[in-house]
């Protein structure tokens, strides 16, 4: 099979328009490289690296969420017999056959995929396999392995983490945002990609990362950063931008800081929101593009509303359920 032939195979398999008979193909020709330890020909067939990420990324994209009550577990020995294992899995649910058991087996270890999430108000350092460590804030989602075999380190981030990858050069870590990949070798950096956001912020403290975005027809790679720089991806547009960033204002989550530079002021109700576990609420609806500026240490949610009251020249009051303050309304006086 030439390149150009493998690739629009793969393409209409991700795309769903692969037919039964030709998803038989591809599986059985990219099982035979491990089963017949045949060299893949990169002069026919392109980048073995490329093709196993696109193909990898494409598929668990579509089966993460089948069930998100219900972990999932694969079953792999090398990559190519992973890979054909997931396109049976998925040739059968595009059948019509359901497996809510979450568990495919194929020939070797199970590997099991953990998920942990956050609710407002609370924050959660993980510690994965290979000593990275994970700290997720409020509101977020985050899907790792027990272990990690194979060629690279996958996870998968919804919400917002700061990452601090251990350095292992011969498995790169990738975290998983939506359609945007971040691959690093050992690094720190945060990631902010919360569903009902339009765009996932990449900011890179230490290190260097690839940004790459998934497309229909592959991998596009988007960026390289170096320490300090921030990737601002737009979700809807499919475009980005490349800036310096501030520490504090990006991080400071971890360390109960809070700060806001010149950010509208519901964007600043939004990430209240999160922080605190507390619903804050804004009438008229003419204030929300105030331009807030302040910074906020382990404060109490008095003195937040406080300055914001100072600030905005608007007056607030609190609704309590069991002496805890579930609601802050801001209103004119």
């Amino acid at each position: 099979m030439k390149k150009k032939e493998l690739l629009n195979l793969i393409n209409k398999y991700l795309e769903g328009e692969c037919s039964p008979d030709e998803g038989l193909i591809l599986e059985k020709y990219l099982e035979s490289f491990s089963k017949e330890n045949a060299e893949w020909n990169e002069m026919e067939l392109g980048n073995e690296g490329r093709v196993e990420e696109m193909l990898y990324s494409g598929i668990i994209q579509k089966i993460k969420y089948q069930d998100k009550n219900v972990f999932l577990r694969i079953v792999t020995s090398q990559y190519f017999l992973k890979i054909a294992a997931l396109i049976a899995f998925l040739l059968i649910l595009a059948a019509g056959i359901l497996y809510t058991s979450g568990i495919f087996i194929e020939k070797s270890s199970l590997i099991v995929w953990n998920e942990k999430s956050t609710v407002p108000g609370e924050k959660l350092i993980l510690r994965l396999a290979d000593n990275s460590e994970i700290t997720l804030n409020a509101g977020s989602k985050f899907r790792y392995p027990a272990r990690f075999n194979g060629r690279v380190r996958e996870v998968y981030l919804e919400g917002e983490a700061f990452f601090e990858v251990a350095h292992d050069s011969s498995k790169p870590f990738i975290v998983h945002c939506k359609n945007i990949s971040t691959t690093v070798l050992g690094t720190k950096f945060n990631i902010s990609a919360y569903s009902n956001e339009k765009v996932i912020t990449i900011s890179l403290v230490e290190g260097k990362v690839n940004i790459s975005e998934s497309k229909p027809t592959g991998i596009k790679k988007l960026a390289i950063l170096q320490p300090k720089d921030q990737l601002l991806y737009s979700a809807i547009k499919n475009t980005y931008q490349i800036k310096k960033f501030d520490m504090a204002e990006i991080i400071g989550w971890r360390d109960n800081l809070l700060e806001f530079k010149d950010e509208p002021l519901k964007n600043v109700f939004i990430r209240l929101e999160r922080a605190y576990g507390v619903k804050f609420e804004l009438t008229p609806k003419s204030f929300e593009n105030n331009l807030i500026t302040a910074s906020f240490q382990k404060a109490s949610l008095l003195t937040i509303s406080e300055v914001i009251k100072k600030l905005t020249g608007l007056s607030y009051n609190t609704i309590k359920e069991n002496d805890q303050i579930k609601e802050i309304i801001f209103s004119q006086k």
